[in-house]
C-alpha cells in the first residue's frame, strides 16, 4: 500500500491494520526446549512503525521469580497520531518453570486488551499432571489435551532465541494458541547486517513458512551477540502494507561490542 494511500484512510483505519499485524508478528519478535539459567532476565524496548510511519512502541521482560518461576511480559501501545484515535493497550504474560526433562512448562498464559471500544480478555491455565489446557475467555470456559512440549504464544519465543544459540537452522514449534493448537515453522534464510536506533549489528535472518506463500511474509533478525534476541522484524500484508518492530533500548543483556556505527543501507546481505 504507497503511503499516500496510508494517508488517505485515516489514524484510526491504520491502527486497526497495525492491530491485525502486530499478533501474528509478535509470534516471530522474540519456540521446545530451553533451560532456564541460558537466558538472562532482560528488558526490550521496540518502535513500531507502520508503512515508516511511527505508530507505537512493544516493551519486553523476562523476570525471575523468588520462588524460580520465570514471568515474561509483553506490552503494546500506539503513541502519537495513533493514541489519539486508538487508544488501546495490549499486555501478554506467561508464567512458567522449567520441567524435570529440561523444557519450558507454562503455566498461566494471560492476555488483555484494554482502552478501546471493546475489551477482550484471555486465560490459558496448564494442568500437566492430568495434560489438560483450561480456557476461559469470559464466554465459554473449555478445556483441550496437551502433550509435553506444547507452548503458549509468549513464552515459545524464548525458546527460539535458545534453539538458535544450538546452531539449529529449522524450527517447529506447537503452540496453544487461544481454543487450538497450531504449529508454526520456521526457517533460517542467510545472515545480514541491520541498522537499527542503537547501530548496525550483525543478525540472522529467518522467515515463517507458510501454507499459502502469497498469503502474508513475515521476517525477523535475531543477533548472536545478544543472546539471538530479535532485533527488528518486518511483516508485509497480501496488499503490500508493511509493519515493522526495531530495538531501541535493552537491559540485562550485555551490548558491549554488540553494535557497530550505522551505515548508509539498513540491511547488508553477507
Amino acid at each position: 500500500m504507497p503511503l499516500k494511500r496510508l494517508l488517505r484512510i485515516g489514524p484510526f483505519s491504520r491502527y486497526k491494520l497495525m492491530n491485525r499485524c502486530l499478533p501474528i508478528c509478535l509470534f516471530l519478535l522474540f519456540s521446545s526446549a530451553l533451560f532456564a539459567q541460558d537466558l538472562p532476565d532482560f528488558s526490550a524496548n521496540y518502535l513500531i512503525r507502520l508503512n515508516g510511519i511511527q505508530a507505537g512502541e512493544l516493551k519486553r521482560s523476562l523476570v525471575t521469580q523468588a520462588d524460580g518461576k520465570r514471568l515474561f511480559k509483553s506490552k503494546t501501545q500506539a503513541k502519537g497520531v495513533f493514541a489519539l484515535f486508538k487508544p488501546e493497550k495490549i499486555v501478554e504474560t506467561s508464567l512458567w518453570h522449567k520441567s524435570d526433562n529440561d523444557l519450558i512448562a507454562p503455566l498461566q498464559y494471560r492476555y488483555t486488551r484494554t482502552g478501546g471500544k471493546k475489551d477482550k480478555t484471555m486465560a490459558l491455565d496448564f494442568d500437566w499432571s492430568e495434560k489438560q489446557l483450561q480456557i476461559d475467555d469470559k464466554k465459554q470456559p473449555w478445556s483441550l489435551a496437551i502433550e509435553a512440549g506444547t507452548l503458549d504464544k509468549l513464552v515459545y519465543q524464548l525458546a527460539l532465541m535458545t534453539d538458535l544459540a544450538k546452531a539449529q537452522h529449522q524450527f517447529n514449534y506447537r503452540i496453544a494458541d487461544g481454543g487450538k493448537i497450531k504449529q508454526y515453522k520456521i526457517t533460517e534464510v542467510s545472515r545480514e547486517t541491520i541498522s537499527t536506533p542503537l547501530g548496525d549489528i550483525e543478525t540472522i535472518k529467518l522467515t515463517r513458512e507458510r501454507s499459502r506463500p502469497k498469503d502474508r511474509k513475515t521476517t525477523l533478525w535475531c543477533a548472536p551477540a545478544l543472546n539471538y534476541l530479535p532485533v527488528m522484524l518486518e511483516h508485509i500484508e497480501k496488499d503490500g502494507t508493511i509493519f515493522s518492530a526495531s530495538l531501541r533500548r535493552l537491559s540485562g543483556i550485555n551490548t558491549d561490542n554488540a553494535f557497530k556505527p550505522k551505515q548508509n543501507k539498513a540491511i547488508v546481505s553477507e
